[in-house]
């Protein structure tokens, strides 16, 4: 993950938990989005403490799952269970491979989801790094023009069978 500028302004502050998507879809209901733990916030308060622990705990009832497949299985549960709110965050500010946008002042993170291999993430990771860079030497004219859009990251899609849009 690649952090351009400070997320915390996007975070909602009524959630328990705020969650990064794969795909962010607003019109869905926030527990219908496709989350990805690659990336989460949580409050420090006793229900969010309870949250990990049932999160933690609910690994023994999947065993060999991964984390993020174990929370997505408990989700509903822990809204009913815990009264939990959980939230997803819009890709607009917390982009990832699988869903991103080219409007670089808003971007906060970038996440190589939507790849397998840690060498492909950090290739497609080290190009968008320097997109940022480009994009961030640019004078304000430039910028206010607009244009300016990411590196394909065809190393991770490469890895996922995925073609270009």
């Amino acid at each position: 993950m690649v952090l351009f500028r400070n997320p915390l302004r996007h975070i909602p502050v009524y959630a328990d938990m705020s969650c990064s998507s794969d795909v962010f879809k607003p019109w869905r209901a926030p527990l219908d989005q496709d989350f990805n733990t690659g990336l989460y916030y949580m409050k420090a308060t006793n229900r969010t403490i309870e949250m990990m622990k049932y999160w933690i705990a609910s690994r023994e009832r999947f065993p060999g799952e991964h984390d993020q497949t174990v929370f997505v299985r408990i989700k509903h549960e822990l809204v009913s269970e815990l009264q939990a709110k959980i939230e997803p965050l819009d890709t607009v500010y917390f982009g990832g491979f699988c869903q991103y946008h080219d409007d670089l002042e808003k971007v906060c993170t970038m996440h190589a989801c939507c790849c397998v291999g840690m060498e492909n993430k950090l290739h497609d990771l080290k190009d968008i790094a320097a997109d940022w860079k480009n994009y961030t030497s640019l004078t304000p004219e430039l910028r206010e023009k607009g244009g300016f859009k990411w590196t394909y990251p065809t190393v991770c899609r490469d890895s996922m069978g995925w073609r270009e849009p």
